[in-house]
């Protein structure tokens, strides 16, 4: 077998392949973008078609089990310190550490030591705070399917959670259904290049002289809407940069450096792969301000019977409260729909090899002005008033 994929814009990533080969013929391979992808050692490939039976590439999305399903909330964590150390209303914590109390694994993504975003099992509360907060890079599964398989022949629960391809690739993997196994997915609007996060890395230890000892993508000291990037370095410095006006979260938020599958996902829908969503519940201050304290309000989708059990178990640590689909959809683009790329992507590509990321930043990565701002309503407010008039003809 020549390879696993056809083409780019349908390999997520997963590893799902790499995992599952009898004769490890497969490895993952940087690209020039920075992303990995699986290559075929021919030599020790023996054709088997056990790496393309395991890729979900090639199966169609699980439908939901019924009508009833997702069940909407907006919820939140009662502990006040568990809610400000999370990305937002620190949810995915207490579903967690009920599968620990109950002598079960929790995997998750964590940064290394050298802040590179990667799977790993914890087994105990006091390693949770490894796997809070969001890492906007696409994390290196390794071998991590093939560690909860070995968990889960055990009869111990499990709950791991990544983006909606990793449980799809997880699933694949496994070929069959656990009843200890309980996934939960976040409502990914796209996973940045690896590649171009060692770059900004480099950037910012070049500017401030100082390796970096903390990063925090989400750091809401000030805000929970308005987060801010906020870096520590070993020399003592700490630069805390709102995301309007951090480079890589300029250029996250812009599309410029996602994976290629990123942009034509079938799993970016409602009819999710796991027993719950995670996401951050913006626009909560339109629908529910009652519910809105700038401190972290999550939405969480229920999606099967397994995953509201979780929840049941859950209810004494968290306040929830049931809300509508269709508003919870309605800021939550990425629940609907995959993101479109930018139209200077391959241009920001092609010079990556040849720019620093100081370059990159002054080309491409640049904060919004106020007139584009003003700019773009002018040209959006035509459009919507055409829409509102023939929505008003048509009723």
């Amino acid at each position: 077998m020549d390879s696993v994929y056809n083409s780019k814009n349908e390999c997520y990533g997963c590893s799902s392949c790499v995992q599952v080969c009898p004769s490890q013929a497969i490895s993952f391979e940087k690209d020039s973008e920075g992303f990995l992808y699986p290559e075929i050692d021919i030599s020790k490939c023996t054709d088997c078609g056990l790496c393309r039976k395991s890729c979900p590439i090639y199966k169609s999305p699980v439908a939901l089990p019924s009508k009833e399903y997702p069940e909407v909330y907006a919820l939140w964590n009662k502990s006040e310190t568990i809610r400000s150390s999370s990305t937002s209303g620190g949810v995915f914590t207490a579903l967690a550490t009920k599968i620990l109390s109950e002598g079960g694994v929790v995997f998750g993504v964590a940064f290394d030591k050298s802040f590179k975003a990667v799977h790993v099992g914890v087994d105990s509360a006091d390693q949770l705070g490894l796997l809070r907060g969001s890492k906007y890079t696409q994390s290196l599964v390794g071998d991590s399917y093939k560690k909860v398989k070995e968990v889960l022949i055990k009869n111990t629960k499990v709950l791991f959670s990544g983006t909606p391809c990793q449980i799809s690739g997880l699933y694949s993997y496994l070929g069959k259904e656990y009843s200890n196994l309980f996934t939960c997915d976040c409502v990914c609007h796209g996973v940045p290049s690896p590649g171009v996060f060692e770059l900004y890395k480099e950037h910012l230890q070049k500017l401030y002289n100082s390796e970096i000892e903390t990063f925090s993508f989400r750091n809401k000291s000030k805000s929970w809407k308005a987060y801010h990037v906020c870096v520590t370095f070993k020399n003592g410095k700490q630069v805390l940069t709102s995301f309007k006006e951090d480079p890589y979260m300029i250029g996250f938020i812009k599309n410029m450096y996602l994976r290629p599958s990123c942009h034509t996902c079938k799993y970016a829908s409602l009819n999710r792969q796991s027993d719950v969503t995670l996401a951050d519940f913006w626009g909560v201050d339109k629908f529910y301000p009652e519910l809105d304290d700038d401190k972290g309000t999550s939405l969480l989708l229920i999606n099967t019977p397994k995953g509201a059990e979780l929840l049941q178990r859950c209810e004494n640590e968290l306040a929830m409260h049931k809300c509508d689909l269709s508003k919870a959809t309605k800021e939550n683009p990425s629940l609907t729909g995959p993101a479109t790329p930018n139209k200077l992507r391959l241009k920001f590509f092609n010079q990556m090899g040849k720019c620093d990321f100081a370059a990159m930043q002054t080309k491409f990565l640049r904060p919004t002005s106020k007139i584009q701002v003003i700019m773009r309503k002018c040209v959006s407010f035509p459009k919507r008033c055409i829409k509102v008039t023939l929505r008003k003809l048509t009723s």
